[in-house]
């Protein structure tokens, strides 16, 4: 009787759960870091923060980069609950994003990248899914 009462406040037995995912790669004197944080409830993800460093003795290669991304992430910046930063700091540039998948239209990701429908089902994105994606790009993944 407690756990109905309290479902029905709180959503009883429905508790977020994190994914950790992360890849580390150094090439030709650029180290890049990959960290992945993915909530989820249930089998669907609630929100997904990215954030990706390059490390770089060229500033020019940094800032080159950070225009690149800057570019091909423009067509994001007005949409809702999809954050972008980017930034250059010291010799590191650091790109952030930030997408709540609870409360984004999935139908104007879509628009943008078809290519996201392969993880946007009915409006929503199944953490399974997300998870094949980033192991297929080689990138380690952790459930807690």
């Amino acid at each position: 009787m407690l756990c109905a009462s309290a479902f029905m406040l709180t959503g009883c037995g429905s508790e977020e759960k994190t994914m950790s995912c992360s890849r580390s790669l150094n090439q030709n004197g650029v180290e890049m870091s990959l960290d992945y944080t993915v909530k989820y409830n249930g089998k669907y993800v609630t929100s997904v923060k990215s954030e990706e460093k390059v490390k770089s003795d060229s500033e020019e290669y940094l800032e080159t980069l950070k225009s690149t991304l800057e570019t091909q992430t423009s067509a994001y910046k007005d949409i809702k609950y999809y954050d972008i930063e980017t930034k250059i700091d010291g010799n590191t540039l650091i790109n952030t994003i930030t997408i709540n998948y609870e409360k984004i239209d999935t139908d104007k990701l879509i628009e943008i990248d078809s290519s996201v429908k392969q993880l946007i089902k009915d409006g929503k994105v199944a953490v399974d899914d997300i998870e094949k994606v980033y192991e297929a790009a080689g990138i380690t993944c952790e459930k807690k």
